[in-house]
């Protein structure tokens, strides 16, 4: 029997091979599911709790991504300035406010802990920018940065909130 491809010329039997081919990858890459868009839901914070903080997540969320573009393309000056701003500025930041302190028996106590880490690092982060520090440096900065923010959002979605009692 001959191959269904045999009246095909060479570079016509290369292209469906390849279309082929990257079909087959395509298939292999593709996400079972799409990506989240946002946080998952933490069933251990009540619904007030994570109404009000939401509101406050979405500017720091917006600080954050475009950090993360700033240090891609290695730009120093917007480095520097949104890390300043995440460290100094942000209401998320900053754990002592009045707004957050109402909330703290409400979250859980690692959750305030990974603001604190995430004010240090952010600081440090702009001064290494500002400095003109070398790449090697701000990659390191900006990966303590992201730790704090993969351990904070763990803690309030799978952490018990401060005031509630420990499960038997």
């Amino acid at each position: 029997m001959r191959h269904p491809f045999a009246k095909l010329t060479r570079s016509a039997a290369l292209a469906v091979s390849f279309v082929g081919l990257a079909g087959l990858v395509h298939a292999a890459t593709k996400p079972k599911a799409p990506p989240l868009e946002h946080l998952l839901t933490p069933e251990k914070v009540a619904a007030s709790t994570r109404t009000e903080l939401r509101a406050r997540m979405e500017r720091h969320g917006n600080n954050m991504s475009s950090l993360v573009k700033a240090v891609i393309l290695l730009d120093r000056p917007t480095v520097a300035n949104l890390a300043g701003r995440i460290s100094d500025e942000e209401m998320i930041a900053k754990a002592d406010a009045p707004a957050i302190a109402k909330s703290k028996p409400l979250l859980p106590k690692t959750f305030f802990a990974e603001l604190d880490a995430l004010r240090a690092a952010a600081s440090e982060l702009a001064q290494a920018a500002a400095h003109g520090q070398n790449d090697d440096v701000i990659a390191d900065k900006f990966a303590t940065v992201t730790a704090t923010c993969v351990r904070c959002h763990s803690s309030y979605v799978h952490d018990l909130p401060a005031g509630a009692p420990a499960s038997k």
